[in-house]
């Protein structure tokens, strides 16, 4: 229901976070004002206690969005460092196949390293998605080879285990990386939840500076750019492709210069 929210542009986010949190504290800095004048002799004290509990729910959910965000922005970069490895690994232990299938796999080993050093931030949707789909085919061909090799009697069936592990790792993480990147995202739930606490906390207190008779311009934009920013820096966190915050992708263009450089 709320799945739209994952996929909104980041400067979206940010435009409807400013402008929800100004509204909210202008439609209760203007129900303050009116309450006072209601009751101008009366003060309500529990006004500042609920504003206190609203105000400290939606620290909680900042908090709960931001862990599970920068959780998974380390899972992303753990698992990065692993798929290097394993993409190296089956490199190296490439010399236990025929020469013939050793050439053709380094040099699907060292265009798979270099389709997936790209800068993400760099790449459209389409072009993600092609490069996704250029992966999963050097899966396949890697694979076909290998079996050719089996059929060997040149090579060692140890040999071949031990390439054919490394193989399976990388597209092991393959899938990881996508499930990860790509798919595990914030449910839109979760991100109604944080807009609607975030209203009602903000409304509540433009509500105790109305009573109060207190506030200025300044102190609520301040206050709308702050909120908005780090609900920002959340969603920035939760998108693996797009943003400030993306995984640096030079361990993996690393091993791709270093692979290229050994065949030649």
């Amino acid at each position: 229901m709320f799945h739209f929210l994952t996929t909104l542009p980041l400067s979206v986010i940010y435009l409807i976070s400013v402008l929800l949190i100004l509204v909210a504290l202008s439609c209760g800095y203007l129900l303050g004002k009116r309450l006072a004048r209601q009751r101008e002799d009366q003060q309500d004290s529990s006004i500042g206690s609920a504003v206190a509990a609203m105000l400290g729910l939606l620290a909680f959910m900042l908090a709960l969005t931001f862990n599970m965000t920068s959780e998974r922005f380390s899972e992303r970069k753990a698992l990065l460092l692993d798929e290097v490895n394993a993409i190296e690994t089956t490199f190296l232990r490439s010399d236990f196949l025929p020469a013939a299938e050793r050439a053709r796999v380094r040099q699907l080993l060292t265009e798979y390293a270099e389709v997936r050093s790209t800068d993400p931030t760099r790449r459209s949707m389409v072009e993600t998605f092609e490069a996704m789909a250029r992966s999963e085919e050097i899966h396949g061909a890697l694979w076909q080879l290998l079996g050719s090799s089996q059929d060997s009697d040149a090579v060692n069936a140890i040999h071949v285990r031990a390439f054919y592990e490394s193989l399976n790792e990388v597209i092991d993480l393959h899938s990881k990386r996508v499930q990860v990147g790509l798919i595990y995202q914030i449910p839109g739930a979760i991100w109604a939840a944080l807009y609607a606490i975030s209203a009602l906390a903000v409304f509540g207190l433009g509500v105790q500076l109305g009573i109060n008779a207190r506030g200025s311009a300044p102190v609520a934009i301040s206050l709308a750019l702050a909120f908005a920013l780090v609900i920002l820096l959340i969603a920035d966190l939760d998108r693996a492709g797009e943003g400030l915050l993306v995984v640096n992708q030079e361990p993996m263009r690393d091993l791709a210069e270093r692979m290229t450089n050994q065949q030649q």
